[in-house]
């Protein structure tokens, strides 16, 4: 489904950047019926030219683009096949969270195009509004959504053992992608904290907020207004997540609420929440969150900046970073491992950690780096040119990678047994 979700940015942007006309002219047909849902040829041809420009498939390699057109339309007889079956099992969306994915993707097609000016002159272009981008395009949006969510019930629950790990890593450990440049790094972070004042304020606000959810108010529209979280854009939605993937106020909150039931005003280390729980899917919930950040001013800031300083010259001085880490650092996750964050590819750092990371020789530190959720003193432990994945650095990368590859066959099995079930006529 993830390849689905780049697939439909791709359509969204090539509505923008290629002639539509011709495909509207295309002497269009049924090419396959699933239940009540068909698949016309545009659909089908759309696909095709798009993944032909990926794959650098010449438009005269007839024999190439044949076998391409029969797998893409196996693709969207999957696909099809999933919508179905949600709709047999009653799946919902709510609207506001489709209009928040369809603004998500509109917003990552400005950023592809540089700039709201280039989006609205390929708008014009191309004779459209955002209003009518928007009308075209939210059925996929609608339909992605329904079967992501019930591809997430069905497959929820799928875990995979220490055993399973290492066997896939025996099995693909010399077909894993070689990791380029990369460092292995441990932190110290420090949130920087709120006089007393400001924590009033934002508790007082997010009150209010919370008055006004359990009063009735949609929570979605209230997250857009209010919420301080990136995640407002979407209605404030999370998605779902299991126990250990938030900070823990915020998990002992959620995990305790019914579907629909608003929990009281949590604290965290990034400010006050007001949760939502949407629903509950084995040992996951999902949920959406509003978040009044408390605002610290110059001179909090500053505490935290001299006191990262202060911590960053005992340990050049010859200190043990990981024992002052034990002792200062505000990290839960790294903390009791004495700040180990592992190995990263350099290109998987956020900015702020690589351009001070690049300066960086091997077992040096960094002075204090802002980030959302506090300041950081990073050390270098160890840097390779090229590397390897090792199941001693990269266990979570290989669990997460076993997963994907479980969930992949369970879902093969899923779909063979809908194919059992449902209407299938294929006339391509």
């Amino acid at each position: 489904m993830r390849q689905y979700a780049k697939f439909l940015l791709i359509s969204l942007l090539m509505i923008l950047a290629m002639n539509s006309l011709a495909l509207a002219q295309m002497a269009d047909r049924i090419v396959a019926v699933i239940g009540d849902e068909i698949i016309l040829l545009s659909e089908v041809e759309t696909r095709l030219q798009l993944a032909g420009m990926q794959l650098k498939i010449s438009s005269d390699d007839v024999d190439a683009l044949n076998k391409l057109r029969v797998s893409l339309l196996q693709d969207l007889v999957d696909e099809k096949l999933i919508l179905v079956q949600a709709r047999r099992d009653s799946i919902q969306i709510d609207p506001q969270e489709i209009d928040g994915a369809l603004n998500n993707q509109i917003q990552r097609i400005k950023e592809q195009l540089g700039s709201e000016e280039a989006f609205q002159e390929q708008l014009a272009n191309e004779g459209l509004t955002l209003q009518s981008l928007k009308k075209r395009f939210r059925p996929q949006i609608s339909n992605q959504l329904l079967r992501e969510r019930l591809i997430r019930q069905k497959m929820a629950n799928i875990t995979v053992s220490t055993k399973e790990v290492m066997d896939f890593y025996e099995t693909y450990r010399d077909s894993l992608p070689m990791h380029g440049r990369s460092v292995q790094l441990s932190h110290l972070m420090l949130t920087v904290t709120v006089d007393e004042e400001n924590k009033r304020m934002a508790f007082q606000k997010a009150t209010e907020v919370l008055a006004k959810a359990r009063a009735g108010e949609d929570f979605a529209s209230l997250a857009r207004t209010y919420s301080q979280c990136p995640s407002a854009e979407g209605g404030g939605d999370l998605g779902n997540f299991s126990r250990g993937e938030m900070v823990p106020e915020f998990e002992q909150a959620a995990f305790v609420l019914s579907p629909g039931e608003i929990s009281d005003v949590v604290e965290t280390m990034y400010g006050y929440h007001i949760i939502k729980c949407e629903d509950l899917l084995g040992d996951q919930v999902h949920v959406r969150h509003i978040l009044i950040s408390m605002t610290a001013s110059e001179e909090d800031e500053q505490r935290i900046i001299n006191q990262l300083n202060e911590l960053r010259n005992r340990a050049l001085k010859g200190e043990d970073f990981s024992a002052l880490v034990e002792e200062y650092s505000q990290d839960p996750y790294s903390r009791e491992k004495g700040g180990d964050l592992g190995w990263f590819s350099m290109d998987q750092l956020n900015p702020q950690f690589s351009s001070a990371v690049d300066t960086l020789s091997t077992g040096n530190i960094s002075e204090p780096i802002p980030t959302s959720s506090g300041y950081h003193l990073l050390k270098v432990v160890d840097r390779v040119t090229e590397r390897r994945v090792t199941m001693e650095n990269d266990w979570d990368f290989l669990e997460e990678a076993t997963r994907q590859r479980k969930i992949s066959d369970e879902l093969m099995v899923w779909l063979n047994t809908l194919r059992e079930e449902i209407y299938v006529d294929i006339r391509l």
